[in-house]
């Protein structure tokens, strides 16, 4: 028997340098672009790009020869991943190939990962994505406006923030209105503010004490009875 004959390969064998088994050395992975002697059997090659790929980008998958650096090449891979393998790799590639293009934009539906070239010049402010056919106004980064320019989008938004705006001052004055007072005291006028506690207040700069809720003189209070407050204010009594 000629061992050189392509016969002979596969009756040669050699020991797989992962797992031990012996292989037909006709059956064992041969690189595109590696020097050395093929020593890996094809199952621990596929979990070897599988580990590569979990492990690294996919860019730096390597051959798994102890003093070997060769990057495994596309053809590499495709020969001798397993097929979920590969169709990660291959997803991987082709969204390096679309990002390295600057026209290139992802479909940012939610559960679509499709991307595509997308010249303004050609397609406008439209992108519509080839895979979910979601449109996507580029301009704003949002859900495309449908009916209205851009123009028209940015005046109707521009309209609402500051309805948006006024509404939150407008509720923030309220809140302060409730939350601060005009010391009565007589020219006093300082700004006070109550946060917690009892309604019976003194002001920290005249020293005037006086109801929160009806502002009455607070020591007419303590002279005669709470009939000194207004009628109106829960501590009224008569």
């Amino acid at each position: 028997m000629d061992f050189n004959t392509e016969e002979g390969t596969h009756l040669r064998r050699r020991d797989c340098v992962v797992c031990d088994d012996s292989i037909a050395i006709g059956d064992l992975p041969s690189l595109t672009d590696c020097e050395h002697r093929p020593e890996t059997c094809a199952g621990c090659y596929a979990d070897w790009i599988t580990t590569q790929l979990q492990g690294s980008t996919w860019r730096e998958a390597k051959c798994p020869g102890s003093d070997c650096d060769v990057v495994l090449s596309y053809h590499d891979i495709r020969l001798y991943a397993s097929s979920e393998t590969f169709e990660k790799y291959d997803t991987f590639k082709a969204r390096a190939l679309i990002n390295e293009d600057p026209d290139s934009r992802w479909c940012p539906a939610s559960g679509c990962n499709s991307g595509q070239i997308h010249t303004t010049g050609v397609a406008g402010n439209i992108f519509t994505c080839s895979g979910c056919g979601s449109k996507t106004c580029v301009v704003h980064e949002n859900t495309w406006h449908e009916g209205e320019s851009c123009a028209d989008f940015d005046n109707r938004i521009s309209g609402r923030k500051q309805r948006e705006q006024k509404g939150q001052e407008e509720a923030s004055l309220k809140k302060i209105k409730e939350l601060t007072r005009k010391c009565p005291g007589p020219g006093c006028d300082w700004n006070i503010q109550k946060n917690d506690g009892c309604d019976h207040m003194t002001c920290t700069k005249c020293g005037y004490e006086f109801c929160w809720i009806c502002l009455c003189d607070y020591k007419k209070v303590l002279r005669t009875s709470n009939a000194a407050h207004a009628r109106s204010c829960s501590h009224w009594r008569p």
